[in-house]
């Protein structure tokens, strides 16, 4: 009789608890899609709730708040020690500090935030960080105005982003352990820019910038060319060192960012590779480097669970659903299991194994911790 395996911990449990977002990211449309298929199922089971005038009907796009707990609860009995809040974007559901509250019950878990922050208030900020949340990670791409409402989608985008940040900055200035932390996808549009973007974050007490290679793009519209990607690492690679050590950061930051930096459009895969989406060369590669399914889940809106974010794009390797099912069964699933074993052809175009964070105060230099 064959011995039962213990399955892996759940350290980082993410969820998104609607699909709303104030952004509209060109290179997001295939997640759009992949929401907008979700939405329209849930509004048909909705129609068939009856109605007597006295109950509210639930938003199709938001994540019911008794699901929300209970997956929280159950995540923490797997090991959680990390819990993301994503989306859409998390500012956006109605009960957002509820379940930062829900989290923080649970002893040695971090509870971290993506919110561009449209809107919030010094009041409303202060009460998210108050709740327990101990890093705010803001989507910003580029310093220029122009370049960042066209990969953004909207209009003021980057004045309305940097109110955002000043104003969370002051609500977060009586927490002394909470940081800010920047997202930044590389493209075509703004990869020169990386340099000055990391010379405003040194100068402004942003904690780090999580590098983002382009995901979902099936035009080629976002992704660097062959060209692009040699100036990368010829040009916006010393740049970037350059600022690193005029600005004199802690030798930690400047040793990792050279780990870090090191690693995009990296030689084991072919440059015409990358320029069209492939990110690694075989599926033996893509096995060899991503460890994500082995302590990672994401739950949808409406309860179902996928192994990675990326599956969004590929629509395709959900693993499970915790509307009618404990999350427990689903992580230790067949579904689950075949994923963590089999992965799905759409791997070897999936960035999120290459992103990596640039650490610009010693704490968050993480790759060079090992």
């Amino acid at each position: 009789m064959n011995a039962q395996v213990e399955p892996p911990p759940l350290a980082q449990f993410v969820l998104k608890p609607t699909v709303y977002c104030y952004h509209r990211c060109p290179y997001c449309d295939l997640r759009q899609d992949y929401y907008q298929g979700m939405v329209t199922e849930k509004k048909q089971a909705l129609r068939l709730l009856p109605s007597n005038g006295s109950t509210r009907i639930p938003n199709p796009g938001h994540m019911p708040l008794d699901l929300a707990l209970r997956s929280i609860d159950e995540a923490a009995a797997l090991g959680m020690k990390e819990f993301q809040l994503s989306g859409g974007d998390p500012l956006l559901y109605p009960h957002l500090v509820e379940i930062i509250q829900a989290a923080k019950r649970h002893p040695g878990v971090f509870v971290f935030m993506n919110s561009v922050g449209t809107g919030v208030t010094v009041e409303k900020a202060r009460e998210i960080i108050d709740a327990g949340l101990g890093a705010w990670n803001f989507s910003v791409d580029t310093l220029d105005p122009a370049k960042y409402a066209k990969l953004r989608g909207v209009r003021n985008a980057l004045p309305t982003i940097m109110k955002a940040i000043d104003t969370v900055r002051r609500a977060g200035a009586d927490f002394p352990e909470f940081r800010m932390n920047y997202m930044t996808v590389i493209t075509r549009d703004n990869f020169r820019d990386i340099p000055e973007l990391v010379a405003h974050c040194v100068d402004t007490g942003i904690a780090s910038i999580y590098l983002m290679n382009v995901y979902g793009d099936t035009t080629g519209k976002s992704l660097l060319t062959e060209p692009e990607i040699r100036e990368f690492r010829n040009e916006t690679v010393p740049a970037i060192m350059a600022i690193l050590q005029e600005r004199k950061t802690a030798e930690i930051v400047q040793a990792n960012a050279v780990q870090v930096l090191a690693t995009f459009f990296s030689r084991e895969n072919p440059d015409s590779n990358y320029a069209q989406g492939i990110y690694w060369p075989d599926m033996a590669s893509v096995r060899k480097a991503c460890t994500v399914p082995n302590y990672y889940a994401l739950a949808e809106p409406d309860g179902r669970v996928l192994p990675c974010c990326l599956v969004e794009i590929s629509h395709e390797g959900e693993v499970g659903n915790i509307t009618d099912r404990p999350l427990s069964d689903v992580w230790t699933g067949q579904e689950f299991e075949r994923f963590r074993r089999d992965r799905i052809s759409f791997c070897q175009q999936c960035s999120a194994p290459r992103h990596m964070t640039l650490g610009l105060v010693p704490s968050m230099c993480r790759q060079f911790r090992g």
